[in-house]
């Protein structure tokens, strides 16, 4: 077994690139191309299969339920909290002051906003990433079944997901759960079957880019779909061909970062996966600041074009990294360890 698998680290710090790009677009719909839009949205997919490689990988061979659960508890659940009570008395401030609603609204918007289980848009992950974690059991049960068994169970589970499709406003927990459980069990086959992965790794790479082309055409050429399938449960919405191609760009995205390894060291890269949990949660309140510093200036971002918009995604996106990442490093510095409790890094 490999002590330090650099790809991993490197593809970590490739999925949080992805998320914050993927909340950075602008002018969605009205003018960034449609198909770079499909590839970007959705990176969380990859931090799941990620997830998943791990928990076989380092936690399996020596799993103790209460042990794993306090971890996660400390270092995810816990940030997350306090994350999210910044992110609420930030949005008070912003309906107070900015959209000067009554302390009677405000009370209504603090219940409406908590009952979703998250305050910050992309926070929905961790109360799935808990109920992942909490099912551990059966992901150990998973591991122990025959190959047959393992492959024909991710193979129903991914025809589920892809009729399911995610969550109206990613708020249905066990929804999520069931759509990102093969990405998942995805991660964990990767490192359980290692050695057929290396002797069928040509025919996994085309396969997978030929899966990742057909699905990102289609999506956008033939369903005309921007972004994230979401629907109910229950409804039926044709295929999330997002799902098809997030499964496909798993593989690639490691296979990049297995060759990137090969061709040298990136540090920056590196420092960028470190602090992947802490840019994860902290991106969202700069997205906010930002807006609201829009409408406190009476700003607005020029409309139009593809390059327009893809120059000003850009800048949005270097805005929200770079001050995520210096926040975190100020945290960092003045709390010492302490600071994963806070922000996760």
């Amino acid at each position: 077994m490999r002590q330090k698998q650099t790809e991993f680290t490197y593809m970590r710090g490739m999925a949080i690139l992805l998320i914050v790009a993927g909340h950075s677009v602008y002018n969605s719909g009205e003018g960034f191309p449609a198909m770079l839009e499909n590839l970007v949205r959705g990176g969380t997919a990859l931090f799941v299969f990620i997830s998943g490689y791990f928990f076989h990988r380092v936690f399996y061979p020596r799993f103790e339920y209460r042990g794993f659960m306090s971890n996660k508890i400390r270092n995810v659940a816990l940030p997350f909290l306090w994350v999210s009570l910044a992110g609420l008395l930030l949005l008070i401030a912003e309906w107070y002051w900015l959209k000067g609603h009554s302390p009677q609204a405000i009370l209504l918007d603090c219940w409406y906003t908590v009952r979703n289980g998250y305050v910050l848009f992309p926070h929905w992950y961790v109360p799935f990433i808990m109920a992942v974690f909490a099912i551990s059991p059966v992901f150990i049960a998973y591991i122990r079944l025959a190959r047959s068994w393992r492959t024909g169970l991710l193979l129903l589970l991914m025809v589920t997901a892809m009729l399911l499709h995610r969550p109206i406003g990613n708020v249905n927990v066990l929804q999520s759960l069931v759509y990102f459980t093969p990405f998942y069990l995805l991660g964990i086959l990767y490192s359980q079957e290692e050695v057929v992965v290396k002797r069928l790794s040509v025919p996994l790479n085309v396969l997978a880019w030929l899966g990742l082309i057909l699905s990102l055409w289609v999506q956008t050429n033939i369903d005309g779909h921007v972004g994230n399938y979401h629907k109910d449960a229950w409804v039926y919405g044709g295929i999330d061909w997002q799902f098809v191609q997030k499964f496909c760009l798993c593989i690639l995205v490691l296979k990049g970062c297995e060759l990137l390894t090969r061709i040298g060291e990136f540090p920056w890269l590196e420092r960028v996966a470190d602090m992947s949990f802490a840019i994860f949660f902290l991106h969202p309140i700069f997205s906010m600041l930002f807006g609201d510093a829009c409408q406190l200036l009476h700003f607005k971002l020029a409309p139009g074009s593809a390059l327009t918009s893809v120059a000003l995604s850009i800048g949005i996106f270097l805005m929200l990294l770079f001050f995520s990442m210096w926040s975190a490093m100020g945290i960092k510095k003045g709390l010492g360890d302490r600071s994963r409790q806070w922000i996760g890094w």
